[in-house]
């Protein structure tokens, strides 16, 4: 797998210049404390955090946008820094989480001035087309300032895709918008995905990057606490997996038995007709499980693994990070 983007303990430090009460020395905000991770070709890679984690730093410091105090960046295999950053402009889309749209102009004109840092030679073809592709062609000369919120990010996102960049970054691309344009925006960023372009969202909304992301990366005080698979995130964070299986007729006393016997499982309780079991790899205990069942001539109704959410996933997580804070770790 092809990595496009890698972070190599990427260090980036503000440095507060109102705060005068407090000695030079601590004056210093550490908003990247040695990030490392990799993004790969082809995939939408999430970094999730809450407010104030150090998301949007990082994009913008990947985009070239912000300069490191130490540590390497690099995009397709070349490192990032102040002679290299304009040779990946071309290759590069970036929407700020401010939509950034010239209210006074149309948004023909809007995508025409943006297009033109670009030197495209079809830029009225592809104004037409990135348009019609948001769904705003009809409205093509209409002022942006007319515009409802998502349908200003939709032109956002269309001035993001115009030069057809294979490194797209979104940052908070769904914050302030109801439910229904949420959706919409989604399901456009989905359709952007294809085999030769990548997505980095910036995000602290849940639903969103489980939704979305291929991958995700959980952003905390400047450090990264966890990379995976959405699904994968929450593995070790919690005693055991579980499994629960219906049967159609309550558990006789030889399940219960059976049950007793099996040393591949953790443990094991009854609740009427429900069977509840944990296991340290639910992935190889649940096809045992079931033969066993079928076995013993059970009437199985269902087979359901819990796989918890990424909000609890996300949420067990702060709550150990920040207990070990206070404790002292």
């Amino acid at each position: 797998m092809e990595t496009v983007i890698r972070l190599e303990n990427v260090v980036k430090i503000f440095y507060n210049k109102k705060n005068k009460k407090l000695p030079e020395e601590r004056r210093d905000v550490i908003a990247l404390g040695g990030v490392s991770l990799e993004v790969n070709k082809g995939e939408i890679f999430g970094l999730l955090g809450p407010n104030g984690a150090g998301k949007t730093t990082a994009i913008r410091c990947i985009a070239g946008i912000l300069q490191l105090n130490s540590g390497k960046i690099y995009i397709k295999n070349q490192e990032l820094n102040k002679s290299t950053a304009h040779v990946f402009r071309r290759d590069l889309g970036f929407l700020t989480e401010n939509h950034g749209n010239y209210e006074n102009l149309t948004l023909h004109d809007n995508l025409q001035f943006f297009g033109s840092f670009y030197a495209l030679n079809n830029l009225e073809e592809r104004i037409d087309t990135t348009l019609k592709q948001m769904g705003l062609l009809e409205r093509k000369e209409m002022k942006a300032g007319k515009l409802s919120k998502g349908q200003k990010q939709r032109l956002a996102i269309a001035r993001t895709i115009l030069h057809d960049p294979e490194i797209l970054f979104f940052d908070e691309p769904t914050a302030g918008l109801d439910p229904a344009a949420s959706v919409h925006v989604r399901n456009l960023i989905l359709g952007l995905k294809r085999d030769d372009r990548t997505i980095f969202i910036n995000s602290h909304n849940l639903e969103e990057v489980q939704k979305i992301c291929d991958r995700v990366a959980i952003l905390d005080y400047g450090k990264i606490k966890r990379i995976g698979e959405p699904s994968e995130l929450g593995k070790d964070l919690w005693d055991a997996q579980e499994l629960k299986c219906l049967l159609k007729d309550p558990i006789s006393t030889e399940i219960n038995a059976a049950l007793s016997k099996l040393d591949y499982i953790k443990k094991y309780k009854i609740e009427d007709k429900n069977i509840i079991i944990y296991s340290d790899n639910i992935d190889e205990t649940t096809p045992r499980i079931v033969k066993e069942l079928v076995r013993l001539d059970a009437n199985i109704l269902e087979v359901r693994r819990t796989v918890h959410s990424l909000e609890e996933i996300y949420l067990k997580l702060m709550d150990e990070e920040h207990l070990g804070d206070q404790n002292g770790f």
